[in-house]
């Protein structure tokens, strides 16, 4: 299964063993290989032949280490470079290894490891090679110094760039489960308003069907067919929920509104109703949404929780707000806790609105105010 960084847009990775033994295999060519040649075309003893040759296998074979130890194998190719250049018998090749020691120790966050190796490193090569008399041509110590540099250069901009693509990666992955949290949460606020409202009506209504079977059985009859409508209507409205979250064009039921809270309202029959509200003019559409659910779950809770007689539901507006207000005199019609009041609450934040729930002897009054010039955020 591939690994979150090997699914990074627009990065590939090569794959781990090639990372591991590629810069081992060029490093060991370059290095034995020219080894080999300087050595043969000076003619050293056996002795020097065997340090040149262990000198120039250390540093390569340390690099095998890198993933795990990048810190100490890039003090131990510093080292092996250092040594290079005091006891070779003659001139040597590029200290490949070090490059990659280097640049893959700065890569990987060592570089307390790599800049203190290499100021130690140096600062021996000069002193001993001063002490020893070696007679090094100023532009070579030049030279090298530079080339130490870019090459610090080179492995601080890669980490940097590094460093970038994962903080930048960590954000897309923070925002996509942003994302996934608050669809969840939308799905759930979604089917709670839609199935919590319809099954309290079908409970209601099927404890009078039984109660009235034998006593009044055409009245019972008149509960299981507002059971019938009921279900079918939660049906329907679970299947445009359901639409919409497949991404289809267009819902099986248009979106309930203002015009359909009166419908919502006569269907309530264990409380006493009353809808009162104006001309509210022209309210955009995803208000009129908030509004029809809010209504929705308030009376849902006044049916499940609150013991009421009668309640009340008025809508008015004003220059820049439409105000939703739910009252009933009940006690403890809804729960502050609940998810209910939650998905109104949240319903009414989403449009850049408020929801105020006050609840005391007298019974709950639920407040919505919706601004009437806001998307859902």
């Amino acid at each position: 299964m591939p690994t979150t960084s090997s699914m990074e847009p627009g990065r590939f990775r090569m794959p781990p063993a090639l990372r591991t033994w590629l810069p081992v295999v060029l490093s060991l060519i370059v290095q034995l290989g020219g080894t080999f040649w300087a050595l043969s075309r000076t003619s050293p003893d056996a002795g020097a032949w065997a340090l040149a040759i262990v000198v120039a296998v250390i540093g390569p074979a340390a690099l095998i280490s890198a993933r795990r130890f990048p810190g100490p194998v890039a003090a131990l190719t510093i080292a092996a470079a250092a040594a290079d250049i005091l006891l070779a018998p003659g001139p040597q090749p590029p200290p490949f290894a070090l490059v990659f020691g280097v640049v893959l120790g700065l890569i990987r966050g060592a570089r307390l490891w790599v800049y203190t190796a290499l100021v130690a490193g140096w600062s021996i090569v000069l002193l001993l090679g001063a002490s020893a008399g070696l007679d090094w041509h100023p532009g070579r110590i030049v030279a090298t110094t530079l080339a130490v540099a870019v090459l610090i250069l080179m492995g601080e901009t890669i980490r940097r760039r590094r460093q970038r693509a994962r903080e930048r990666w960590q954000r897309i992955r923070e925002q996509r489960a942003r994302a996934e949290r608050e669809e969840r949460v939308r799905i759930a606020r979604e089917l709670h308003d839609v199935l919590a409202h319809s099954l309290s009506q079908i409970s209601v209504q099927a404890g009078v069907g039984l109660h009235l079977m034998d006593a009044q059985p055409e009245q019972a009859r008149s509960a299981l067919e507002h059971i019938k409508a009921t279900s079918k209507h939660a049906l329907d409205e679970v299947r445009g929920v359901l639409g919409i979250l497949r991404g289809e064009d267009a819902p099986l039921t248009p979106a309930p509104g203002i015009d359909q809270i009166r419908e919502l309202v006569d269907a309530v029959t264990a409380v006493d109703v009353v809808f009162q509200h104006p001309d509210l003019g022209s309210v955009p559409e995803a208000v009129q949404q908030a509004a029809y659910r809010i209504v929705q779950e308030a009376l849902t809770n006044i049916v499940r929780h609150a013991h009421a007689s009668h309640a009340r539901v008025s809508l008015d507006t004003t220059a820049d707000s439409l105000g939703v207000r739910i009252a009933d005199d009940g006690r403890g019609g809804a729960r502050e806790s609940g998810n209910g009041v939650l998905g109104m609450r949240e319903r009414a934040e989403l449009l850049g609105g408020e929801l105020r729930l006050e609840t005391g002897a007298w019974g709950t009054t639920v407040t919505a105010i919706l601004p009437l010039g806001r998307e859902p955020r």
